[in-house]
Protein backbone atom coordinates (compact mmCIF):
# COMPACT_ATOMS: atom_id res chain seq x y z
CA UNK A 1 0.00 0.00 0.00
CA UNK A 2 1.03 3.77 -0.36
CA UNK A 3 1.79 3.86 3.37
CA UNK A 4 4.83 1.60 2.69
CA UNK A 5 6.26 4.55 1.28
CA UNK A 6 7.90 6.96 3.50
CA UNK A 7 8.66 10.31 3.70
CA UNK A 8 7.31 10.88 -0.16
CA UNK A 9 3.54 12.52 1.02
CA UNK A 10 4.66 14.88 -2.22
CA UNK A 11 4.33 12.25 -4.91
CA UNK A 12 2.19 10.11 -3.35
CA UNK A 13 -0.38 12.83 -3.06
CA UNK A 14 -0.18 13.63 -6.40
CA UNK A 15 -0.54 9.79 -7.80
CA UNK A 16 -3.77 9.34 -5.65
CA UNK A 17 -5.26 12.36 -6.77
CA UNK A 18 -4.27 11.33 -10.59
CA UNK A 19 -6.65 8.31 -9.92
CA UNK A 20 -9.28 9.72 -7.85
CA UNK A 21 -9.69 12.14 -10.55
CA UNK A 22 -10.03 8.78 -12.79
CA UNK A 23 -6.71 10.84 -15.16
CA UNK A 24 -4.45 8.49 -14.88
CA UNK A 25 -1.44 9.47 -17.43
CA UNK A 26 -0.46 7.19 -19.51
CA UNK A 27 3.19 7.79 -19.06
CA UNK A 28 5.32 8.63 -15.59
CA UNK A 29 9.06 9.64 -14.78
CA UNK A 30 9.64 8.80 -11.30
CA UNK A 31 12.84 10.35 -10.90
CA UNK A 32 15.26 11.30 -7.46
CA UNK A 33 17.82 9.86 -5.57
CA UNK A 34 18.72 5.98 -5.19
CA UNK A 35 16.86 4.08 -2.54
CA UNK A 36 13.80 6.71 -1.44
CA UNK A 37 10.87 4.01 -3.12
CA UNK A 38 10.68 5.25 -6.73
CA UNK A 39 9.90 1.36 -7.67
CA UNK A 40 8.16 0.41 -4.65
CA UNK A 41 5.72 3.04 -5.82
CA UNK A 42 5.77 2.12 -9.31
CA UNK A 43 4.69 -1.54 -8.10
CA UNK A 44 1.64 0.43 -5.55
CA UNK A 45 0.34 2.47 -8.01
CA UNK A 46 0.05 -0.51 -10.37
CA UNK A 47 -1.98 -2.63 -7.82
CA UNK A 48 -4.17 0.89 -6.90
CA UNK A 49 -5.16 0.96 -10.27
CA UNK A 50 -6.02 -2.49 -10.61
CA UNK A 51 -7.29 -3.44 -7.35
CA UNK A 52 -11.34 -3.99 -7.47
CA UNK A 53 -11.30 -3.24 -3.57
CA UNK A 54 -9.41 -0.24 -4.07
CA UNK A 55 -9.58 1.89 -0.40
CA UNK A 56 -8.71 5.66 -0.79
CA UNK A 57 -7.54 5.40 -3.74
CA UNK A 58 -5.08 2.67 -2.65
CA UNK A 59 -4.82 -1.53 -3.14
CA UNK A 60 -6.20 -3.19 -0.77
CA UNK A 61 -3.43 -6.06 -0.60
CA UNK A 62 -5.56 -8.91 -0.46
CA UNK A 63 -7.09 -9.58 -3.55
CA UNK A 64 -6.13 -11.45 -6.39
CA UNK A 65 -4.67 -8.89 -8.32
CA UNK A 66 -2.76 -6.80 -5.43
CA UNK A 67 -1.00 -10.11 -4.54
CA UNK A 68 -0.09 -11.18 -7.85
CA UNK A 69 1.13 -7.77 -8.45
CA UNK A 70 3.33 -8.10 -5.03
CA UNK A 71 4.31 -11.41 -6.52
CA UNK A 72 5.61 -10.28 -9.86
CA UNK A 73 3.32 -13.14 -11.13
CA UNK A 74 0.60 -10.74 -12.31
CA UNK A 75 -0.28 -11.58 -16.58
CA UNK A 76 -1.17 -7.60 -17.08
CA UNK A 77 2.11 -6.33 -15.34
CA UNK A 78 5.79 -6.19 -17.83
CA UNK A 79 8.66 -5.52 -15.71
CA UNK A 80 12.06 -4.03 -17.35
CA UNK A 81 15.07 -4.05 -15.58
CA UNK A 82 18.43 -3.69 -17.28
CA UNK A 83 20.55 -7.13 -17.36
CA UNK A 84 23.60 -8.18 -19.54
CA UNK A 85 23.29 -9.10 -23.29
CA UNK A 86 21.52 -12.86 -22.95
CA UNK A 87 20.34 -14.83 -25.68
CA UNK A 88 16.92 -14.64 -25.45
CA UNK A 89 14.45 -15.97 -27.80
CA UNK A 90 11.66 -13.53 -30.29
CA UNK A 91 8.94 -14.52 -27.34
CA UNK A 92 11.52 -13.12 -24.75
CA UNK A 93 12.63 -16.81 -23.25
CA UNK A 94 16.19 -17.26 -22.28
CA UNK A 95 18.21 -20.06 -24.35
CA UNK A 96 20.67 -20.14 -21.71
CA UNK A 97 19.90 -21.78 -17.63
CA UNK A 98 22.85 -19.92 -16.10
CA UNK A 99 21.47 -16.59 -17.90
CA UNK A 100 17.74 -17.48 -17.09
CA UNK A 101 18.72 -18.04 -13.08
CA UNK A 102 21.02 -15.06 -13.01
CA UNK A 103 16.99 -13.59 -13.56
CA UNK A 104 15.37 -15.41 -11.12
CA UNK A 105 17.82 -14.59 -8.70
CA UNK A 106 17.30 -10.67 -9.44
CA UNK A 107 13.62 -11.14 -9.05
CA UNK A 108 14.38 -13.90 -5.88
CA UNK A 109 15.68 -11.23 -4.31
CA UNK A 110 13.37 -8.17 -5.46
CA UNK A 111 10.61 -9.61 -3.71
CA UNK A 112 12.34 -10.88 -0.88
CA UNK A 113 14.45 -8.04 0.22
CA UNK A 114 13.83 -4.93 -2.29
CA UNK A 115 16.35 -3.08 -0.99
CA UNK A 116 19.18 -5.25 -1.83
CA UNK A 117 19.35 -5.86 -5.73
CA UNK A 118 21.14 -8.89 -7.25
CA UNK A 119 24.29 -8.43 -8.83
CA UNK A 120 24.76 -9.90 -11.77
CA UNK A 121 27.79 -10.83 -13.24
CA UNK A 122 28.52 -8.50 -16.28
CA UNK A 123 27.34 -5.17 -17.21
CA UNK A 124 23.68 -3.94 -17.31
CA UNK A 125 21.56 -2.43 -20.28
CA UNK A 126 18.28 -2.54 -21.58
CA UNK A 127 18.52 -3.20 -25.21
CA UNK A 128 16.75 -2.94 -27.97
CA UNK A 129 15.06 -6.49 -28.14
CA UNK A 130 13.72 -5.88 -24.97
CA UNK A 131 11.88 -2.73 -25.78
CA UNK A 132 10.98 -4.62 -29.28
CA UNK A 133 9.02 -7.11 -27.08
CA UNK A 134 7.51 -4.43 -24.94
CA UNK A 135 5.91 -3.12 -28.21
CA UNK A 136 4.73 -6.64 -28.98
CA UNK A 137 3.02 -7.05 -25.59
CA UNK A 138 1.55 -3.64 -25.38
CA UNK A 139 -0.87 -4.63 -28.39
CA UNK A 140 -2.61 -7.22 -26.41
CA UNK A 141 -5.39 -5.86 -23.56
CA UNK A 142 -5.10 -6.67 -20.08
CA UNK A 143 -5.89 -10.41 -19.34
CA UNK A 144 -7.29 -9.86 -15.93
CA UNK A 145 -7.29 -6.27 -14.83
CA UNK A 146 -8.39 -2.42 -16.29
CA UNK A 147 -4.67 -1.61 -17.23
CA UNK A 148 -1.30 -3.23 -18.39
CA UNK A 149 1.23 -1.76 -16.58
CA UNK A 150 4.33 -1.17 -18.06
CA UNK A 151 7.32 -0.72 -14.90
CA UNK A 152 10.85 -0.30 -16.64
CA UNK A 153 13.65 0.08 -13.70
CA UNK A 154 16.67 2.44 -14.15
CA UNK A 155 14.99 3.75 -17.46
CA UNK A 156 18.56 5.43 -18.27
CA UNK A 157 20.69 2.87 -18.79
CA UNK A 158 18.17 1.60 -22.26
CA UNK A 159 20.87 1.87 -25.03
CA UNK A 160 20.44 4.52 -27.33
CA UNK A 161 18.36 2.05 -29.86
CA UNK A 162 16.30 1.27 -27.15
CA UNK A 163 15.41 4.47 -26.20
CA UNK A 164 14.63 5.57 -30.03
CA UNK A 165 12.58 2.57 -30.83
CA UNK A 166 10.87 3.01 -26.93
CA UNK A 167 10.05 6.82 -28.56
CA UNK A 168 6.87 5.76 -30.60
CA UNK A 169 5.87 3.79 -27.65
CA UNK A 170 5.52 7.01 -25.53
CA UNK A 171 3.70 8.91 -28.31
CA UNK A 172 1.00 6.70 -28.90
CA UNK A 173 -0.01 4.29 -26.10
CA UNK A 174 -2.98 2.07 -26.38
CA UNK A 175 -6.00 3.52 -24.15
CA UNK A 176 -5.65 0.76 -21.59
CA UNK A 177 -1.61 1.26 -21.40
CA UNK A 178 0.14 3.00 -18.29
CA UNK A 179 3.93 3.13 -18.50
CA UNK A 180 6.39 4.08 -15.65
CA UNK A 181 9.83 4.76 -15.80
CA UNK A 182 12.25 4.81 -12.56
CA UNK A 183 15.73 6.39 -12.43
CA UNK A 184 18.04 8.37 -10.29
CA UNK A 185 19.80 9.72 -13.65
CA UNK A 186 17.17 12.20 -14.82
CA UNK A 187 19.64 13.95 -17.09
CA UNK A 188 20.62 10.45 -18.63
CA UNK A 189 17.53 10.12 -20.64
CA UNK A 190 16.77 11.42 -24.05
CA UNK A 191 14.92 15.14 -23.45
CA UNK A 192 12.15 13.67 -26.00
CA UNK A 193 11.20 10.43 -23.54
CA UNK A 194 11.11 12.88 -20.50
CA UNK A 195 8.91 15.37 -22.55
CA UNK A 196 6.56 12.72 -22.98
CA UNK A 197 5.63 11.48 -19.24
CA UNK A 198 4.64 12.85 -16.27
CA UNK A 199 7.46 13.69 -13.76
CA UNK A 200 6.95 13.03 -10.03
CA UNK A 201 9.79 13.56 -7.93
CA UNK A 202 11.18 11.95 -4.95
CA UNK A 203 13.25 13.31 -2.60
CA UNK A 204 15.85 12.34 0.41
CA UNK A 205 14.31 10.88 3.23
CA UNK A 206 14.65 12.44 6.16
CA UNK A 207 17.24 11.00 8.87
CA UNK A 208 14.36 10.94 11.48
CA UNK A 209 12.56 8.92 9.63
CA UNK A 210 15.12 6.53 8.45
CA UNK A 211 15.74 6.48 12.10
CA UNK A 212 12.19 5.81 13.02
CA UNK A 213 12.05 2.96 10.37
CA UNK A 214 15.29 1.02 11.32
CA UNK A 215 14.32 0.90 14.94
CA UNK A 216 10.53 -0.06 14.44
CA UNK A 217 10.98 -1.98 11.46
CA UNK A 218 13.94 -3.66 11.71
CA UNK A 219 15.01 -3.56 15.44
CA UNK A 220 18.36 -1.94 15.31
CA UNK A 221 19.69 0.03 18.34
CA UNK A 222 18.91 3.43 18.83
CA UNK A 223 22.61 4.75 18.83
CA UNK A 224 22.92 2.45 16.07
CA UNK A 225 19.96 3.74 14.04
CA UNK A 226 20.84 7.38 14.69
CA UNK A 227 24.12 7.37 13.19
CA UNK A 228 22.99 5.00 10.26
CA UNK A 229 20.21 7.99 9.39
CA UNK A 230 22.72 10.36 9.15
CA UNK A 231 25.43 8.26 6.91
CA UNK A 232 22.83 7.13 4.74
CA UNK A 233 22.42 10.41 3.28
CA UNK A 234 18.48 10.15 2.31
CA UNK A 235 18.47 6.55 0.99
CA UNK A 236 16.57 4.30 3.15
CA UNK A 237 17.59 1.55 0.88
CA UNK A 238 21.19 1.85 1.92
CA UNK A 239 20.25 2.59 5.04
CA UNK A 240 18.40 -0.71 5.40
CA UNK A 241 21.32 -2.58 4.25
CA UNK A 242 23.98 -0.52 6.36
CA UNK A 243 22.07 -2.45 9.44
CA UNK A 244 22.03 -5.72 8.30
CA UNK A 245 25.54 -6.06 6.07
CA UNK A 246 29.17 -4.85 6.63
CA UNK A 247 28.50 -1.16 6.29
CA UNK A 248 29.86 -0.44 9.38
CA UNK A 249 32.99 -2.32 9.33
CA UNK A 250 33.49 -0.06 6.10
CA UNK A 251 32.75 2.91 7.73
CA UNK A 252 35.41 1.46 10.16
CA UNK A 253 37.87 1.11 7.35
CA UNK A 254 37.12 4.76 6.54
CA UNK A 255 38.05 6.20 9.70
CA UNK A 256 41.17 4.02 10.03
CA UNK A 257 41.78 5.87 6.61
CA UNK A 258 41.63 9.13 8.58
CA UNK A 259 43.59 7.78 11.46
CA UNK A 260 46.51 7.44 9.03
CA UNK A 261 46.17 10.78 7.82
CA UNK A 262 45.90 11.95 11.73
CA UNK A 263 49.12 9.69 12.71
CA UNK A 264 51.13 10.70 9.47
CA UNK A 265 50.87 6.17 9.54
CA UNK A 266 52.46 6.16 5.68
CA UNK A 267 53.31 2.36 6.15
CA UNK A 268 49.36 1.79 7.40
CA UNK A 269 47.99 3.24 4.62
CA UNK A 270 50.11 1.09 2.14
CA UNK A 271 49.49 -1.59 3.88
CA UNK A 272 45.57 -0.45 3.32
CA UNK A 273 46.07 0.44 -0.05
CA UNK A 274 47.36 -3.90 -0.67
CA UNK A 275 43.68 -4.43 0.09
CA UNK A 276 42.81 -3.73 -3.52
CA UNK A 277 45.86 -4.86 -5.09
CA UNK A 278 44.08 -8.25 -5.63
CA UNK A 279 40.38 -7.38 -4.88
CA UNK A 280 39.02 -4.74 -7.37
CA UNK A 281 35.86 -4.15 -5.08
CA UNK A 282 34.73 -0.88 -6.50
CA UNK A 283 31.63 -0.75 -4.25
CA UNK A 284 33.79 -1.07 -1.38
CA UNK A 285 35.88 2.05 -1.78
CA UNK A 286 33.36 3.94 -3.40
CA UNK A 287 31.46 3.19 -0.15
CA UNK A 288 34.89 4.40 1.86
CA UNK A 289 34.87 7.55 -0.07
CA UNK A 290 31.28 8.18 0.78
CA UNK A 291 32.19 7.96 4.25
CA UNK A 292 35.16 10.19 3.77
CA UNK A 293 33.19 12.60 2.35
CA UNK A 294 30.51 12.80 5.19
CA UNK A 295 33.36 13.09 7.14
CA UNK A 296 35.12 15.93 6.10
CA UNK A 297 31.65 17.93 5.71
CA UNK A 298 31.52 17.39 9.38
CA UNK A 299 34.47 19.32 9.80
CA UNK A 300 32.42 22.05 8.03
CA UNK A 301 29.95 21.91 11.08
CA UNK A 302 31.99 21.30 13.77
CA UNK A 303 32.03 24.97 14.93
CA UNK A 304 29.24 26.21 12.98
CA UNK A 305 26.15 24.00 13.29
CA UNK A 306 27.18 20.84 15.31
CA UNK A 307 23.62 19.99 14.89
CA UNK A 308 24.55 18.79 11.56
CA UNK A 309 27.29 16.41 12.07
CA UNK A 310 26.95 12.90 10.63
CA UNK A 311 29.74 10.91 12.77
CA UNK A 312 27.73 12.25 16.19
CA UNK A 313 29.75 9.39 17.80
CA UNK A 314 32.81 10.97 16.37
CA UNK A 315 33.06 14.61 18.12
CA UNK A 316 36.45 13.89 19.76
CA UNK A 317 37.96 12.87 16.84
CA UNK A 318 36.70 15.21 14.46
CA UNK A 319 38.09 18.16 17.11
CA UNK A 320 41.25 16.51 17.43
CA UNK A 321 41.61 16.50 13.60
CA UNK A 322 40.69 19.86 13.69
CA UNK A 323 43.36 20.67 15.85
CA UNK A 324 45.83 19.51 13.91
CA UNK A 325 45.58 22.47 11.58
CA UNK A 326 42.07 24.49 11.26
CA UNK A 327 41.19 24.27 7.84
CA UNK A 328 39.47 26.81 6.30
CA UNK A 329 36.03 25.92 4.32
CA UNK A 330 37.56 26.32 1.26
CA UNK A 331 40.07 24.03 1.90
CA UNK A 332 37.45 21.47 3.16
CA UNK A 333 35.42 22.01 0.37
CA UNK A 334 38.66 21.02 -1.96
CA UNK A 335 39.24 18.12 0.01
CA UNK A 336 35.90 16.74 -0.65
CA UNK A 337 35.91 17.32 -4.31
CA UNK A 338 39.13 15.85 -4.85
CA UNK A 339 37.48 12.72 -3.20
CA UNK A 340 34.67 12.89 -5.36
CA UNK A 341 36.94 13.26 -8.22
CA UNK A 342 38.64 9.83 -7.08
CA UNK A 343 35.58 7.98 -6.96
CA UNK A 344 34.93 9.15 -10.42
CA UNK A 345 38.29 7.64 -11.49
CA UNK A 346 37.39 4.37 -10.31
CA UNK A 347 35.05 3.32 -13.17
CA UNK A 348 37.42 1.41 -15.52
CA UNK A 349 40.62 2.05 -13.52
CA UNK A 350 43.24 -0.62 -13.19
CA UNK A 351 45.04 0.03 -10.36
CA UNK A 352 42.41 0.55 -7.42
CA UNK A 353 45.54 0.34 -4.85
CA UNK A 354 46.92 3.72 -6.82
CA UNK A 355 43.58 5.28 -6.49
CA UNK A 356 44.02 4.62 -2.62
CA UNK A 357 47.69 6.65 -2.34
CA UNK A 358 47.39 9.48 -4.34
CA UNK A 359 44.04 9.93 -2.41
CA UNK A 360 45.61 10.27 0.59
CA UNK A 361 48.68 12.10 -0.08
CA UNK A 362 46.39 14.73 -1.76
CA UNK A 363 44.60 15.06 1.29
CA UNK A 364 47.59 14.81 3.44
CA UNK A 365 49.76 17.26 2.02
CA UNK A 366 46.36 19.72 1.79
CA UNK A 367 46.13 18.95 6.00
CA UNK A 368 49.75 19.99 6.50
CA UNK A 369 50.11 22.41 4.11
CA UNK A 370 53.00 20.33 2.40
Amino acid sequence: MFSNIKDQKKAINSLKQLISAGKEAQSYLFYGPRGVGKLTTAFEFAKAVNCPNQNDYDGCDKCSSCIKIDHLTHPDIDFVFPTPKFDVTYEGEYKKENEQAQVQNFIKQLKSTPFNRYKFSKATSIQIDTIRRLERKILFKPAEGKNHIIIIAEADEMTRQAANAFLKTLEEPPYYAIIILTTTKFSSLLPTIISRCQKVRFNSIAPEVIEKHLIEGYNVDEAQAKIISRISNGDMAKAILMSKEQQIETREMALDFVDFIMNKDFEGIHNFSDNFVQNRNEELLRDIFDFLILWFGDLLYLSSNPSRIVNIDQKEKLQNFNQIRQLSNKEIQEIILLIEQSKNLLAGHINFELIVIDTFYHIYNRVYSV
